[in-house]
């Protein structure tokens, strides 16, 4: 039973959350896509069948428009399994290994190619790791632009701050960051980006997932207000230094 939870709490994350993928050196092992789904299955009848496999789950978190960094490509990734890479279509599946591998396999024309899916210190993007001997590609969000922190729409969040709980926020040019609460110093990575429809957002990635906030700075930088998206909740930050 232990096992069937762990695997729908897998299921659960990469569905809310994004993808988590191990960061040492990947190859290639016999697919368990199967067997994992299979628990899923089983599950169903337990939780009124609501829960969708955890390869499906992976096929819509990896499901948008992507930019590939260092490159012009252009890849759509669309939930159905279907897709296209600049105006070249393609498919693609989404599955696990026993290498502990979250895999992407990718069809464009006579071309297949596997990749080890995980994500960056972004927490918006997926790194591609071949698991064929070709070639890596690095996925970032076509509608969203990266702030550096010299940017003033972005500049004014370095520094740290405190909650209301009195939890502390530092944020260092280098985008690391810390949190400090009653329970320890937690480490961690941040991005500031803008959407297409013009929202700043700020995402917290830390070890197990990640968060994201639309935020709002006022004048002179002192005061920040989060919002998590499609919530009414406002948590207010106040700049200690």
């Amino acid at each position: 039973m232990k096992k069937k939870i762990l695997l729908l709490t897998l299921a659960l994350v990469i569905g809310s959350t994004g993808l988590t993928g191990c960061t040492e050196e990947k190859k290639a092992g016999k697919s368990t896509t199967e067997k994992v789904d299979s628990y899923t299955d089983e599950m169903k009848d337990t939780l009124g069948g609501q829960i969708s496999a955890p390869s499906e789950a992976v096929t819509k978190a990896v499901s948008n428009t992507w930019t590939v960094q260092g490159e012009d490509d252009i890849y759509e990734l669309k939930s159905d399994g279907t897709g296209k890479k600049n105006e070249e279509d393609l498919t693609f599946e989404c599955g696990f290994d026993d290498e502990k591998n979250i895999t992407l396999q990718m069809k464009i024309g006579d071309a297949e190619m596997l990749y080890a899916i995980s994500t960056d210190e972004t927490g918006y993007g997926i790194r591609l790791t071949s698991l064929d001997g070709g070639e890596d590609l690095y996925f970032l969000p076509a509608d969203l632009e990266f702030l550096d922190m010299t940017d003033e729409r972005a500049g004014g969040i370095l520094g740290e701050w405190s909650d209301e709980s009195g939890n502390t926020y530092k944020f260092d040019e280098d985008k690391n960051m810390e949190i400090t609460g009653e329970s320890g110093t937690t480490e961690g990575t941040y991005s500031v980006v803008e959407n297409a429809e013009g929202t700043l957002l700020l995402r917290i990635v830390v070890s197990g997932g990640s968060l994201e906030y639309e935020y709002t700075l006022n004048e002179d930088d002192t005061q920040m207000d989060l919002v998590s998206p499609g919530t009414d909740t406002v948590h207010r930050w106040t700049k200690i230094k």
